[in-house]
């Protein structure tokens, strides 16, 4: 990427969100004048609820610094349409004047449906990251004059930002050439987790230990919010029914509405070989990729991507996936995991057990895992933002 390259940017989204923060400081780093508007504030810096871990909660890493932002609403918002209302001229000002290009991390409110067609209509150019799938798309019924007026945008829209290949796929069926397609494969701070991944390991017997597990136990990890879309109890059903129980550790770490089911389940069972290990904060996720050692992540097409499995393999870990989950086609291959069809129970069954069968290859399909991820960084992603800008 060239340090050289220098032009104007407003990147509009809805709150600071800790794995995108890091990718428009890599825009700021790259020579791009970046101006981040947010439309409310969320919980960075503060304590705010969260609804799917059913936890008041603050993240620890800093979402806030590095890179110029405006935000609109000071506090978390409803999304209500009186409240847009309020926001929508401000927004529509600071966004359109001087026509400088912008980028949309997505289509979130109806708010943004019109700055989106009002630039159009100024010929302001409009880049757009995005991380729907046809699958995830398809999953959630919208009426047929929706359809058309994003396929009327999308058709329109200067450059799509894409983060993987379904996402491609959904682009190119809304009608987006392929001349307007610019990859920016969703990344995490690979580093950052496979430095203390690495520090950490040479500590994992003791910290088995200190968190209940048995180093000499293989674990299967569950890691995110216990909710129906991420399929907690049928990865517990299908670890029954590979009679896993006495043979290997299940931990989940996460926390949300189905944690009590979970534990109804573990003490009526008395399953001393799964562990619920609850939440645990940004900075302190490389610790449940150093006491699981394969990542399980099973959930419906809503998921549109499943960054887990990038933290999962830069920490060094194979992983099993559904083939609803959006990184599947991008990050798992038989080097490094299995890929299962999704609410497939016996298929999920016999992969548990063959997981476990090969779990002296472990660390090599791990080693395959953090080759396999290099290529999705945050600098990738900012190639393509700076390709889709020399392209207009």
């Amino acid at each position: 990427m060239s340090n050289h390259f220098e032009t104007k940017l407003r990147i509009l989204a809805s709150h600071p969100v800790q794995y995108h923060v890091p990718f428009y400081r890599t825009l700021v780093e790259c020579g791009l004048n970046v101006d981040v508007f947010y439309y409310h504030h969320g919980t960075a810096g503060r304590v705010g609820y969260d609804p799917e871990f059913g936890l008041e909660i603050q993240w620890d890493i800093d979402l806030l610094n590095g890179y110029p932002r405006r935000t609109f609403l000071t506090r978390s918002a409803t999304y209500s349409l009186r409240e847009q209302a309020r926001h929508f001229l401000p927004l529509v000002f600071q966004l359109l004047r001087g026509r400088i290009p912008i980028l949309l991390m997505g289509w979130f409110i109806e708010s943004v449906w019109l700055i989106w067609t009002l630039a159009l209509f100024f010929r302001i150019p409009v880049l757009l990251l995005s991380e729907t799938t046809p699958q995830s798309y398809a999953a959630v019924p919208k009426p047929g004059w929706r359809t058309r007026l994003l396929g009327w945008l999308l058709r329109r829209t200067q450059a799509g930002l894409y983060i993987g290949t379904k996402n491609r796929e959904f682009l190119s069926s809304m009608g987006m050439p392929d001349d307007r397609l610019f990859p920016a494969p969703y990344s995490i701070d690979n580093a950052r987790f496979s430095l203390e991944a690495k520090r950490l390991e040479t500590e994992r017997v003791a910290l088995c230990a200190r968190h209940g597990l048995d180093a000499n136990l293989p674990v299967f990890l569950f890691c995110g919010k216990l909710i129906p879309k991420k399929r907690p109890i049928q990865l517990l059903d299908a670890y029954l029914s590979a009679d896993l129980a006495g043979k290997a550790q299940l931990l989940f770490v996460g926390e949300g509405m189905l944690r009590p089911e979970l534990e109804q389940q573990i003490q009526k069972l008395k399953l001393k070989n799964v562990h619920l290990f609850g939440f645990l904060n940004q900075s302190q996720m490389p610790l449940a990729y150093v006491l699981g050692e394969v990542l399980c992540l099973i959930s419906d097409a809503t998921e549109t991507w499943g960054l887990v499995v990038n933290e999962a393999l830069a920490c060094g870990r194979p992983v099993i996936v559904s083939d609803s989950v959006g990184c599947a086609p991008d990050l798992v291959g038989p080097e490094n995991g299995w890929v299962v069809p999704l609410d497939d129970h016996e298929k999920l069954t016999q992969t548990l057990n063959l997981a476990f069968s090969n779990y002296s290859n472990w660390k090599n399909m791990g080693n395959a895992g953090r080759v396999r991820v290099k290529r999705n960084t945050f600098t990738s992603m900012a190639d393509g933002v700076v390709l889709a800008l020399q392209s207009i």
